[in-house]
């Protein structure tokens, strides 16, 4: 009796042991999965539908308010395809640049930049920032030479089109003011730096 008693209650305290780790188990699960789909950095590189609302979003805000808002874009780049920062005060190499650019495939008119200072790399977005003194983005880049029906948005100096079925690409000239309100950029503030110039920034982005 003595026996059996003991033999049952271990027979329980396993049973117990063996449900309370299955909990743990699916616990660990619940929260993994929950972080996964709450962070937008680390749903956006996992899921493209994820991107498309992020891209969505983005378009739809742009539309909304007829410009691009500065640290709306800083905030998308990021969420969309989070990746790495290149960046000098004195300006990133030419080679560098050179290969970006090739990577982003938008034709800009090098003479018109001052400083090209920021590279943004990821899996599903490229993007170059520049100083520039030119005030009309058309000097700049020939706006003229892409089809209407390509155009997803067109402001005052910016623009979102499909350059394929695949690519996005967004090009946009903001003054140096606009570059002040960016949170991301509080890092790479100088005045003697972006005195007199304007901020642009040319982005290739996948969308499948």
């Amino acid at each position: 009796m003595y026996y059996n008693r003991v033999v049952s209650k271990k027979q329980k305290l396993q049973k117990i042991v063996k449900s309370e780790g299955v909990f743990l188990i699916v616990l660990v699960f619940i929260i993994v999965g929950l972080f996964v789909v709450l962070s937008p950095k680390v749903s956006s590189l996992l899921f493209s539908f994820k991107r498309q609302a992020i891209l969505n979003d983005f378009v739809n805000k742009t539309k909304t308010s007829g410009v691009i808002n500065p640290q709306a874009y800083w905030e998308f780049r990021e969420f969309y395809s989070p990746g790495y920062f290149t960046f000098s005060k004195s300006g990133i190499t030419k080679s560098l640049t050179k290969n970006a650019a090739k990577e982003i495939g938008i034709n800009y008119d090098e003479k018109t930049v001052n400083l090209t200072f920021l590279f943004f790399s990821s899996q599903w977005l490229n993007s170059l920032d520049m100083l520039t003194q030119q005030t009309d983005l058309n000097k700049i880049i020939n706006l003229g030479k892409i089809p209407q029906n390509n155009i997803i948005f067109m402001g005052k100096n910016c623009l979102i089109y499909k350059s394929n079925p695949n690519i996005i690409k967004i090009v946009f000239l903001l003054s140096n003011d606009n570059m002040q309100k960016v949170s991301g950029l509080s890092d790479y503030e100088d005045s003697k730096m972006i005195r007199g110039k304007n901020w642009l920034n040319v982005t290739s982005l996948k969308i499948k």
